[in-house]
């Protein structure tokens, strides 16, 4: 039993950072391409896409984006028949970019809040892996002030220092029925910060070909003094106290490559691939301020890998006001068969969008998009609990965004 409930402890938020709660909806424009397009699109969002396009912007803009996340998994034990499926949830990431500068001007600057990863998933306590997680909620929440840098007319360098501000909420059960009182439960909540910085270059070569390169650095986000509250047995209650915990959880890096170039006057394609460096998740350690016999500090290895993205989308220019744009792409994973967990059962993913971008005036414009992604089927067997069975996934992601221009 201390061994079960040992490993129940220590597989915390455990894959809170895996490709299931990465989110990629920074920009409407680029979520109607699959992801594609930091070299394309020279605009407020390249705060986040490609700081250096960011100083040839000719204007100043603010652009507000909200997308509605819909998650859902099933997962199916081996040896059964019964199939569970995570209760419905919409987990909404906001963008909020603004620049700032004098037009046509050799330098830009700019503000962005965002949420690159994040995600809401819930169980319920009915289902077998209910002794690895019963619900989850997170969010991470990134503000990056923005200076970017018109060397020549045709390239530009940017770069952005990153504040981060994480939230986490999860709870799962413990098997301590008794008599007298119904299965345990553990309620883990915090909320930490991190820093880092997002730095890329932008070139435009002839005949309107142009490349981008901009690395996001790792943000390692401290929890102090989270809550764990534990619901058990009056019996066991002193084995379980309520009390606090830190944890470090690492967000991974990121180095992305760009190209656009027109197919023809209207029709413009942009291709996109990102190496994210997962590898820096080796492990996850919780320190509880007050141990026990079977609460004591625990640690869960991780070993994650770095992973790769290729996505690849067309915009067409339909009239003055109306682009349309769609794309594909493919996401490997980073996590290794032994380590996938329902906090975000991942696996290698497809995805196709569609979008458009729509001008109501010289000052106006209005962005959707939506992308469908599938997690392929896979059969793991948990390191953590023993747990085995299939994971099937998918997620849709509509969203709008507005601009003021000026």
């Amino acid at each position: 039993m201390k061994k079960l409930l040992f490993a129940l402890l220590c597989a915390s938020p455990s894959l809170l950072w895996a490709q299931g709660s990465q989110v990629n909806t920074q920009s409407q424009k680029a979520v109607g391409m699959a992801g594609a397009g930091s070299a394309l699109f020279i605009d407020e969002s390249s705060i986040f896409y490609s700081p250096g396009a960011l100083s040839k912007m000719d204007h100043n803009a603010i652009t507000a984006s909200a997308s509605a996340v819909m998650y859902r998994s099933a997962f199916r034990e081996v040896n059964s028949q019964d199939v569970h499926k995570t209760k419905f949830h919409i987990t909404p990431p906001f963008s909020l970019f603004a620049t700032f500068g004098p037009k046509n001007s050799w330098w830009k600057a700019g503000l962005g809040v965002y949420t690159p990863f994040g995600g809401s998933v819930d169980w319920g306590t009915e289902w077998p892996g209910r002794y690895e997680l019963n619900s989850l909620q997170m969010r991470a929440i990134y503000i990056q002030p923005t200076l970017s840098f018109k060397l020549t007319e045709n390239f530009g360098i940017g770069g952005g220092f990153v504040y981060n501000i994480g939230l986490v909420d999860l709870s799962r059960s413990l098997p301590l029925a008794s008599q007298s009182a119904g299965a345990g439960q553990a309620n883990l909540s915090g909320t930490g910060t991190g820093m880092g910085f997002n730095i890329g270059a932008h070139y435009h070569l002839e005949g309107n070909v142009a490349l981008s390169l901009s690395y996001r650095s790792k943000v390692v986000t401290k929890l102090k003094d989270g809550d764990a509250e534990f619901t058990v047995p009056a019996a066991l209650a002193t084995s379980f106290p309520n009390t606090t915990f830190d944890a470090e959880l690492p967000l991974p890096s990121s180095f992305n490559f760009g190209i656009a170039f027109p197919a023809s006057e209207k029709v413009d394609i942009a291709a996109d691939a990102t190496l994210i460096g997962y590898s820096i998740y080796k492990e996850l350690v919780f320190d509880y301020k007050d141990n026990t016999p079977v609460l004591p500090d625990t640690k869960q290895i991780k070993k994650y890998e770095n992973a790769l993205s290729a996505k690849v989308g067309v915009n067409w220019k339909t009239t003055d006001k109306l682009a349309l744009r769609t794309g594909a792409g493919y996401v490997y994973t980073p996590v290794r068969g032994q380590y996938v967990s329902p906090e975000t059962p991942d696996n290698n993913r497809i995805m196709g969008s569609v979008g458009f971008t729509y001008g109501i005036s010289d000052k106006w414009e209005l962005s959707g998009a939506y992308v469908f992604q599938r997690l392929l089927e896979r059969t793991v067997t948990s390191s953590a609990t023993g747990l085995s069975g299939a994971y099937k996934t998918n997620i849709h992601a509509p969203g709008l965004a507005l601009t003021y221009k000026w």
